[in-house]
């Protein structure tokens, strides 16, 4: 049949009825006839027919062809026909012969439509499956038109990326998870499905399931294989993987490792054929992850290792089929399992049975040489193809294959693509400034990214690079939302994204800028204006750090100083350091502080200067003391040995650390001076001042020191006021004393004591303008040379060795008179005043003794040492309860000093009669202070009150008395008590006028406690007083426990 019948066979519409090959295809039914097909179709990738077509028609427009759905049919053995579904990706038009025109089309699978979208974005904690339908729908073609068929779900992968085209990314993530797709074309020929699959056994089997092999010598078509034959290539015998996951950071001991080694019954493979690989940060993040990926790389090289390849004339064969070869001399003594295949890839080559061969022209890019090359390649009745009308086709298909029994796995032949530098956006929360987690990794929005606006799901956590890092040290300085950041990938892998750097840009302009002068950090305050920053300027000849807190704008400035303002330098300041704060400010040091003006030192407490200054001190200290001690003054010693002890704390060697096998590079060592004792020492050769508006204030629970070697010089605004626990002893060596009251009066008191003056030479007592007066209460005496005038209980006594020599105008002697005279009174107590004195039975003063007040908690509010009485006053202690603790007698108690008697108490026998109320009183007064120390002590409430001035005190005064204790419950009221011993200021006998009315009772409770029982029912009422005072000195030896506490007081 010539060219002429096949036009007319076209525009008869007979010319695909029963042909091997029928297209369908939109330009319409036998419009184009396909003539020479070539196809391949491989499990886990794409499939691929090329056609050449005829047609009458010249003018198909190639346009309405592209992208276009056709559907070749293959004639199978039975008459009936198997559809291959895709779509038009190349059409072209080859050419003309007369009338016919030859047009070629090529066609894939929907998949094919993945290789011309790109795109970048990304999928944070989904499985593999979920990614790959989500780019599939992305495909009209594709949507509905897949499905996945796996063993199990897969885990979720915590950041993929893509960066390519949907076609690469799709088959990575396929290879990388083990999986591979099989095309199923639907009976109607109208569309096809990709099943997604991870093990061979979900394969179709073929219809028929069986194929025979026809050996050689056949000498017509045959629907079987007629070749068949196996290879076996070298693979690896290990693969070796290692990664390195920094939320669990693996040791070299203990690497975080994968060791596959292949399947058994390969032949012997050599033992070094190992594949050792690094795959990059955090690949898997359990073990199991890792195990199961690198068993499908091993999988894909044990696929590899054995296949099967063979060639015949199957109709129905496609790739992703189960398949049994019957009829083989080598298969047929195999086991079942062994002799059940899978067709890994399918080829095809066919020519039409249309009569059209040997009389159409050859044109470029013709499948006619292919096919005309097949068909010389072997036996053509094998593969011939015979038609009714006598024209002869062509049918040849290639196959290879592998045993179902061995895993397949693709060929990793899709990589993912090479990570840039790039740059991305700080990203969080909406309104939060910073978000990071506990390894202060951020998220970031990439500049490519199109899908999400910046929240914290823009990335993966994104680890920041910091200047320094370790295990308990390191830097930490966290981009905040909005920051550009440099962004760099660990291994070049876009998975794995890291933050490099951080860049200013025209939104976020650097600081300081311009003139390159200043360097450093600056931070800001969250949700405020507040910032932080450290400034290095490296102006010439004006260096400067400078730490700043706009919070209460503390700062230390150091070097040459200036005003800055932003990026401005301002004006100079000074030099040196200037340390500031408009708030509180507090420097502290555990082991010692110098502060210091004199020329700086290489070591940093080399206080040499100033200590030396300090000896000079003790010199000065301990002349004056020996002058004032040879003058009878008081001696300067403990203040000189507080100096000295100060002074040889300021001077002590301190080596440096060593090593103990540690890494100091040899330096470190030698000595310096350090502080024995926490000290803090100012010095200045030019001079110190301090200055306030208000008051100044030194404290010290020991001495203090005021050293000059000039003069010392006090100017007050008011008034000079000391207070004095213990003793004033002034002593001037060479020019005297002056002491001058410009307006006022001088007064002297000696409160509980004599005022002695004494003159080497004459003393001189003058009145200006008035008059002298000398009065005293016991007496007054005036002696020289023997004579004196005593003045005492109203006489005057005129004594003399010598004459007595009375002149004047006039002399008269006359009776009696008397002229009183309000002498002072002693001090007033005041609030927070407490008075000690300890004595021993006998009377005998704790000279010099210890004694330490504390408050409630035990806290130390003063300490002191008791005077040659046994006795002190403390002043300026806060008011309520307080303890006393008095120390050892300091003297050595064999010394003869220390050898007194103890005195029996009472005296001696009560009288009977009035004279037992003297005898009760004279041996009473014993317990309490002497007439003279109740007057000097007592005031306004005399005696005992002068010593409990204030509750306190009385609470203090019962705390400290030991085994006296009752007597301060006995005292609850300390105001009567006051009141009661306020009549005695004139002693002993005064007390006895108190014994009477309301102050007996009070008494009598007071001698209850401290006395034995019965004790205090002698003393009921005064008029029984002779009959108490005789219990009194009857129960006098089973008191005596208790009397040294009272006496004590």
């Amino acid at each position: 049949m010539g060219a002429q019948n096949i036009i007319g066979a076209i525009t008869g519409g007979l010319s695909q009825q029963d042909r091997l090959l029928k297209l369908d295809t939109p330009a319409g039914n036998n419009v184009l006839l396909p003539h020479r097909v070539t196809g391949r179709s491989r499990i886990g990738r794409d499939f691929l027919f090329t056609l050449d077509c005829v047609s009458k028609s010249g003018d198909v427009q190639l346009k309405t062809l592209i992208a276009q759905p056709v559907t070749l049919w293959i004639q199978q053995t039975d008459s009936s026909y198997l559809p291959h579904h895709g779509y038009v990706h190349m059409a072209r038009r080859l050419g003309s012969d007369g009338t016919l025109t030859t047009y070629q089309l090529a066609f894939s699978s929907w998949m094919h439509f993945l290789k011309f979208r790109r795109d970048q974005r990304h999928w944070q904690d989904e499985p593999a499956d979920q990614i790959i339908s989500d780019v599939f729908n992305q495909h009209p073609q594709a949507q509905g038109m897949f499905r996945f068929a796996l063993s199990k779900p897969l885990p979720a992968r915590s950041y993929s990326r893509q960066d390519e085209t949907d076609w690469n990314f799709v088959h990575r993530l396929l290879e990388t998870e083990g999986l591979y797709g099989v095309w199923q074309q639907a009976a109607d020929g109208k569309s096809h499905t990709l099943t997604i699959t991870d093990r061979l056994e979900t394969l179709e089997p073929l219809t028929p399931e069986t194929l025979d092999f026809y050996r050689a010598g056949t000498d017509s078509e045959a629907n079987a294989l007629t070749q068949w034959s196996g290879s076996r290539t070298l693979q690896s015998a290990t693969l070796s993987t290692r990664t390195f996951d920094y939320k669990n950071p693996s040791t070299p001991v203990n690497p975080k490792a994968t060791s596959v080694p292949t399947m058994g019954n390969q032949g012997t493979l050599p033992a070094q054929a190992e594949v050792y690989e690094y795959t990059g940060g955090y690949t898997y993040p359990e073990q199991a992850r890792g195990d199961h990926l690198s068993k499908i790389r091993m999988e894909e090289w044990e696929s590899q290792a054995k296949r099967f390849h063979g060639a015949g004339g199957v109709r129905a064969i496609d790739a992703g089929r189960r398949f049994t070869i019957t009829g083989h001399p080598v298969h047929d003594e195999d086991a079942d399992s062994q002799r059940e295949f899978a067709s890994i890839e399918v080829e095809w080559i066919i020519e039409n049975n249309l009569p059209l061969s040997g009389h159409e022209a050859s044109f470029p890019h013709s499948l006619r040489g292919e096919v005309a090359q097949a068909r010389s390649d072997g036996p053509g009745k094998l593969f011939s193809v015979p038609h009714a009308d006598g024209s002869t086709g062509y049918y040849r298909v290639s196959v290879e294959a592998q045993r179902t029994t061995v895993p397949y796995r693709s060929p990793f032949e899709h990589h993912k693509p090479k990570a840039k530098l790039e740059t991305a956006i700080v990203a969080g929360p909406k309104g939060q400034e910073a978000y990071t987690d506990d390894l202060n990794r951020i998220k970031v929005l990439f500049i490519w990214d199109r899908v999400n606006q910046g929240d914290e799901r823009a990335s993966c956590w994104v680890r920041v690079a910091q200047s320094d890092t370790g295990s308990g040290y390191g830097g930490v300085h966290m981009p905040r939302a909005g920051e550009e950041l440099l962004i760099g990938h660990v291994g070049d892998d876009i998975d794995r994204p890291i933050a490099l750097h951080r860049v200013y840009n025209g939104a976020a302009k650097p600081q300081w800028h311009s003139n390159s002068l200043l360097s450093g950090y600056r931070s800001k305050e969250f949700s405020g204006a507040g910032f932080n920053q450290m400034v290095m300027d490296d102006a010439t000849g004006q260096n400067r750090v400078q730490l700043y807190s706009s919070n209460t704008n503390a700062q230390l400035h150091l070097g040459y100083l200036i005003d800055q303002t932003g990026n401005t330098r301002g004006n100079f300041l000074g030099s040196g350091f200037d340390l500031s704060s408009e708030a509180y400010g507090a420097l502290r040091a555990g082991q010692g502080l110098y502060v210091s003006t004199h020329p700086i030192a290489s070591q940093q407490l080399d206080a040499r200067a100033a200590s030396n200054q300090l000896v000079g001190s003790e010199g000065v200290l301990e002349a004056s003391s020996q002058a004032s001690e040879a003058s009878q003054a008081e001696s300067l010693k403990e203040g000189h040995d507080a100096l000295k002890s100060f002074t040889d704390a300021t001077q002590y060697s301190a080596t440096g650390a060593t090593s103990n096998g540690g890494n100091t590079a040899g330096g470190g060592t030698g000595n310096a001076n350090a502080f024995k004792e926490p000290v803090m020492l100012f010095a200045a050769p030019a001079g110190i001042a301090l200055s306030t508006q208000k008051s100044a204030h030194v404290a010290s629970l020991e001495h203090i020191n005021l050293v000059s070697g000039q003069s010392v010089h006090i100017a007050t605004g008011k008034s000079l006021i000391a207070s004095i626990g213990q003793k004033l002893s002034l002593f001037v060596q060479n020019a005297g004393m002056k002491f001058f009251a410009a307006k006022g009066k001088i007064q002297i008191q000696a409160q509980s004591d004599n005022v002695e003056l004494t003159a080497q030479k004459s003393m001189i007592l003058q009145s200006a303008t008035e008059k002298i007066t000398i009065a005293a209460d016991q007496g007054i005496l005036l002696t020289s040379g023997g004579g004196y005038i005593r003045i005492a209980g109203g006489n005057i006594e005129i004594h003399t060795p010598g004459k007595v020599d009375v002149k004047g105008a006039q002399h008269a002697f006359s009776g009696p008179a008397s002229m009183g005279y309000p002498l002072p009174s002693p001090r007033s107590d005041q609030p927070g005043q407490l008075e000690l004195l300890h004595k021993y039975a006998n009377g005998e003063p704790f000279k010099g003794a210890p004694f330490s007040v504390l408050d409630a908690n035990g806290s130390v509010l003063r300490k002191g040492a008791l005077d040659a009485n046994g006795h002190t006053v403390v002043s300026g202690l806060p008011v309520g309860a307080v303890q006393v603790q008095f120390g050892e007698d300091p003297r050595n108690q064999y010394d003869q000093s220390s050898v007194f008697k103890n005195t029996p108490w009472p005296a001696q026998p009560a009288q009977p009669g009035g004279s037992a109320q003297a005898s009760a009183l004279s041996q009473l007064g014993g317990l309490l202070p002497s007439a003279a120390g109740a007057a000097g002590a007592g005031g306004a409430g005399g005696g005992l009150a002068g010593a409990l001035s204030g509750a306190s005190k009385l609470a203090g005064m019962a705390g400290a008395v030991g085994a006296g204790g009752g007597l301060g419950s006995a005292l609850s009221s300390a105001s009567k008590l006051a009141g009661v011993a306020g009549q005695a200021t004139q002693g002993a006998a005064g007390l006895g006028q108190a014994l009477s009315g309301q102050a007996m009772g009070l008494a009598q409770g007071a001698l209850g406690h401290v006395l034995p029982a019965g004790a205090s029912a002698a003393l009921s009422q005064a008029s029984q007083l002779g009959a108490a005072a005789k219990q009194i000195g009857s129960l006098a030896q089973a008191a005596r426990g208790a009397v040294p506490a009272l006496t004590s007081l």
